[in-house]
């Protein structure tokens, strides 16, 4: 490593603290990376890496050595100083304006000039570091609302090394940055506690297991006379304080014991008053309307707040129509409830959280899981109802109906495209199972990681295979044999995206060995995804038509359908060359992956459609198919799915105006998607519409890294077609070793098992006369 700064001290001191609007340029690195300028938040370039190296820039004063920074954010094959430079001409367009140059490089060195940029991190930390007791509290609490998140979040790059040690390291001091910030505005505002209370939650939301922050909110929320939610925290810090291992040194307690007669009056307001209309809620009197029917209504109402509704009232109350409607009337003439457009509303919102506390702790966990298995029993029909499931649920105090109700959001969130809600259900989901064993436990799990994995690439994907497939190990162990398959399965996927087919091969004959004595659904299943799976590794497809077949008959007898059984048909159809048996299988597996809300199954029975086309030379028919792709992509989870579309949609620009200069540029975020091979499909047609311009040397360039992707993949039909066209390259260029070479290669794996299609694109191209060579 050459001109390696230090780890937190080598940065800009210039910097503005008093706020983005006195800067025509912003720079959030809290939280997610945002750039702003004149107010406007820009796009920012669909490379991690190019963010990453503008979080890197902003935070170094000094020029940095193109050396050090290709080190840091690229690997050798990704042709690091290359893809410097583009993203370099990405950033540009993001900090330079008319007039004000700010990115500053040479043939040695980069550098970023921040002396004009207002940045988040920046800015907290110079006023940590010598400006708290002189700032006022107006300052104070800007600099605090600016902290989104954690430094950088999501942008770790966890793969390289020296950038993820830096990352993590600005991340602990921006956290303790903040926490001395929050401090410093608790303490200075104890006299005003409802205006220093949300810098206390924000506090212990960072430091959970710092027992004086935790004691800090405490003594606010009894000081605002909220003793129920003091408890709670109370409660809650004790509980994580223990669970960690840590000390307890008495803060909590003191707080909480602290003579209730010393807390200051709270002042009335309209969040706070008691609605006297209701008379029972926040004097301690009962109503004498409010008993019977009313006061159950009510009382399903405060669980369903802010927004209960009448089909779910009677539904869970267990009250008929008749009853529930005169209980609702008495809450309308008191002023309890009101209705609107939007439904039933509380009148106090006080009024709910009174009624709510004072249901006994068993009650209330048995009402949430009435309401939760109501829910439960009927489709999800948007996010709401998926996020008042997940909460019932979690609510009941049963984790396995919360487990399984975070499965249902999280699914229904990935038909919807929400993966970053799938992702957040299938997290809390994971966590609920950590208070579970046997059985019960790895299926939920397995289950909940295969969420996670259509949500998001995952950040470790090594370690997440391997917690896969311990986990379908302990369901083969266990006797569930469905989600020992699926564990598998899963796992198979996994490696399969990440280029490590021989594992990804062995991994599916493991799934189909462990449903043969399971149902006859689960035998379907298994037999066809093995069989899909065996095609797109071009291995034992002897034994995938076999499996296919077998699937079949199967599902014909027991009238099951699923979209793995025409994807594995369009897969062998395509081996043997008959595109347009293989394209009705490809759509009808595309409209049972759409209909299921498999999403990547969708894109994947799209990509095999366009393969087709291309090798037909129907670049229209493609670019039309591209554009869906790409739409579908963009929803899609951040990973190679969207990078690939755009990359085919400039191919087929390529072959139609002759223009390769986007495609060159859509490659580069290709290949820091590090998909080999979608990467080597289409470095092929690349190389192929090369070839057929007379664009030699670029073709052979195309073709030779082709090659090292499909060797890495031991994809042998891959292999075959850049030999045939490094052969023809060799030919033309006139060097007779290296077409001899390429030749001989060839010779020998039209030996092997290749793909019909492979075999007679290989034949026609060595047979095509010579064209001339560019210039």
């Amino acid at each position: 490593m050459t001109g390696q700064p230090g780890a937190i001290g080598d940065y800009t001191a210039s910097v503005t603290t008093s706020g983005p609007d006195m800067n025509t340029l912003t720079l959030n690195l809290l939280g997610d990376l945002e750039v702003i300028r004149d107010g406007q938040v820009l796009s920012l370039p669909p490379s991690r890496k190019t963010r990453a190296l503008l979080a890197y820039l902003a935070r170094h004063s000094r020029p940095l050595s193109r050396e050090h920074l290709c080190d840091l954010l690229w690997e050798l094959p990704d042709d690091p100083r290359g893809s410097l430079r583009w993203s370099l001409s990405k950033l540009r367009r993001l900090v330079d304006t008319p007039g004000r140059p700010r990115l500053r490089a040479d043939r040695l060195a980069v550098s970023l000039d921040t002396s004009d940029i207002d940045i988040d991190v920046a800015g907290l930390h110079a006023l940590c570091n010598g400006g708290l007791a002189e700032a006022d509290i107006e300052a104070l609490e800007h600099a605090a609302n600016r902290y989104r998140g954690p430094f950088l979040e999501g942008l770790e790059l966890d793969r390289f090394h020296d950038f993820h040690g830096w990352c993590l390291a600005e991340r602990e001091a921006a956290i303790r940055a903040q926490t001395t910030l929050l401090t410093t505005l608790v303490e200075r505002l104890a006299d005003s506690p409802q205006h220093a209370l949300p810098h206390a939650h924000a506090w212990v939301r960072l430091a959970p297991f710092n027992e004086t922050a935790r004691a800090q909110l405490v003594r606010l929320l009894l000081a605002l006379h909220r003793p129920r939610e003091a408890e709670q925290q109370l409660q809650l810090g004790v509980r994580l304080i223990r669970e960690a291992g840590l000390p307890l040194n008495g803060q909590l307690l003191r707080a909480w014991r602290e003579p209730k007669s010393s807390l200051p009056p709270l002042p009335e307001n309209v969040d706070t008053a008691t609605p006297h209309a209701a008379g029972a809620v926040g004097t301690g009197e009962i109503h004498p309307d409010l008993t019977g029917d009313t006061l159950e209504v009510m009382r399903w109402a405060a669980l369903l707040a802010p927004d209960p509704d009448f089909t779910t009232l009677g539904q869970v109350s267990g009250l008929d129509t008749n009853r529930l409607g005169i209980a609702l009337e008495v809450a309308e003439r008191h002023h309890w409830l009101s209705s609107d457009a939007r439904g039933l509303r509380f009148t106090h919102s006080a009024m709910a959280t009174e009624l709510y506390d004072a249901i006994s702790p068993v009650r209330r966990q048995t009402m949430h899981r009435r309401i939760a298995e109501w829910l439960a029993a009927s489709p999800l029909n948007d996010m709401r109802q998926a996020s008042r499931l997940a909460h019932h649920a979690q609510a009941s105090g049963d984790l396995d109906l919360a487990a399984r109700a975070m499965i249902e959001a999280g699914r229904f969130c990935l038909r919807n495209f929400a993966n970053e809600a799938a992702q957040r259900f299938a997290q809390q989901g994971l966590a609920l199972t950590d208070g579970m064993t046997g059985t019960q436990r790895v299926c939920l799990a397995i289950e909940l990681h295969e969420i996670l994995y259509s949500a998001a690439p995952l950040a470790d994907w090594e370690a997440g295979v391997g917690a896969v497939v311990a986990l379908a190990e302990q369901a083969l162990e266990h006797g569930a044999l469905a989600h020992a398959r699926l564990g598998y399965q899963l796992a198979s996927h996994i490696r399969w995206a990440h280029g490590q087919w021989s594992d990804a091969h062995e991994q599916t004959l493991q799934a189909e060995r462990a449903t043969r004595c399971g149902d006859d659904r689960e035998q379907v299943i298994a037999m066809a995804e093995t069989a899909r799976c065996l095609a797109m590794l071009e291995r034992d497809l002897g034994q995938a038509a076999e499996l296919l077949e077998q699937a079949r008959e199967l599902a014909t007898r027991q009238h099951i359908g699923h979209p793995a059984i025409p994807l594995a048909q369009g897969l062998l159809s395509l081996h043997e060359d008959r595109f347009d048996k293989a394209a009705g299988y490809f759509r009808e597996a595309r409209t049972l992956c759409k209909a299921m809300g498999d999403r990547l199954g969708e894109f994947q029975a799209q990509e095999s459609l366009l393969l087709i086309d291309l090798e037909r030379d129907d670049y229209r028919q493609a670019q039309e198919r591209c554009v869906q792709l790409q739409e579908l992509g963009k929803r899609l989870r951040d990973g190679s799915e969207a990078p690939y579309a755009d990359a085919a949609a400039a191919l087929c620009s390529y072959a139609l105006e002759d223009d390769s200069a986007p495609f060159g540029v859509a490659l580069v975020t290709l290949r820091h998607a590090d998909a080999r091979h979608r990467l080597a499909t289409l470095l092929l047609q690349a190389a192929r519409l090369d070839l057929a311009r007379a664009r030699t040397e670029t073709a052979r360039q195309r073709a030779g890294e082709a090659l090292e992707h499909a060797h890495v993949l031991e994809r042998r039909s891959e292999q075959l077609l850049a030999h045939a066209l490094l052969t023809e390259c060799a030919r033309r260029l006139g060097d007779e070793d290296e077409r001899r070479e390429h030749a001989q290669a060839a010779e020998s794996l039209l030996q092997e098992p290749i793909a019909g299609w492979v075999r007679r694109r290989c034949h026609t191209l060595l047979e095509q006369p010579a064209a001339e060579d560019e210039a």
